[in-house]
């Protein structure tokens, strides 16, 4: 399954109301971002613990860590939680 299947799929397996609010967010970001690099996160790690909430992300960024090393991620997060819709964006400067 591409990114954007598993994107569909998540937002249809959220309660009635939240994919509606991913959905109407999904469509206000990507206009803003037309060319953005789109991702999912399952939220699961390797061994298939689920660490957190499945993310949708918009953008590619490199985070630094304390001891130097880098890794790409997205720049903009959503992600449905039990009290609604969670946002994270990690790097500010995204235009």
């Amino acid at each position: 399954m591409n990114v954007k299947e598993q994107s569909n799929a998540y937002n249809d397996s959220l309660p009635e109301t939240k994919p509606c609010e991913i959905q109407e967010l999904h469509y206000i970001i990507l206009p803003e971002m037309p060319v953005c690099k789109l991702w999912f996160l399952n939220g699961k790690v390797e061994n298939g613990k689920i660490v957190a909430n499945p993310n949708i992300g918009y953008g590619a960024f490199f985070l630094k860590y304390a001891d130097g090393a880098t890794k790409e991620f997205y720049q903009i997060g959503l992600s449905a939680n039990t009290k609604g819709v969670s946002e994270q964006i990690f790097n500010k400067s995204i235009y």
